[in-house]
């Protein structure tokens, strides 16, 4: 390779530069814009207690036990509360398969940090609702 050909590379390399250094970044302001996922995203799970029938199908089905079923909570007639130990879950998908009722749900939210590990493990409050606590950032809200 002489001097022709490396002075093409250089030419090559400068040109990607170049034209890299005047469009716009393709980032995302995380963690406070939620970036689009696909539709089949297995994120945080969703609990319908009304349409829960305490079966226990879904504790089965995990395969790493990231799941407690705690039966004598109950809101409804036939239901139970869920405890999900997002310290243990792998997102496979196992315990809403298993559910035969459309009581569980993946949702989009992937986002599951916490200050704490014993955060993490989210009772039948947190399963049953999609809320976030908004972010503040230079006095500006966000999600």
């Amino acid at each position: 390779m002489g001097f022709v050909g490396t002075l093409g590379d250089i030419f090559r390399i400068l040109r990607h530069v170049f034209r890299q250094s005047f469009r716009r970044p393709f980032t995302y302001f995380y963690p406070f814009e939620d970036r689009p996922y696909p539709e089949r995203t297995r994120g945080r799970h969703i609990h319908v207690r009304e349409n829960c029938t305490a079966c226990g199908q879904c504790v089965r089905a995990c395969p790493v036990v990231a799941i407690r079923i705690d039966k004598e909570d109950r809101k409804f007639e036939k239901d139970a509360a869920l405890y999900f130990d997002y310290t243990r879950c792998i997102f496979c998908g196992a315990c809403v398969q298993a559910c035969r009722f459309d009581a569980l749900y993946h949702t989009k939210i992937v986002d599951l940090s916490e200050g704490d590990r014993e955060d993490l493990i989210y009772g039948p409050d947190e399963i049953t609702t999609l809320d976030r606590d908004p972010l503040e950032w230079r006095g500006r809200r966000f999600r």
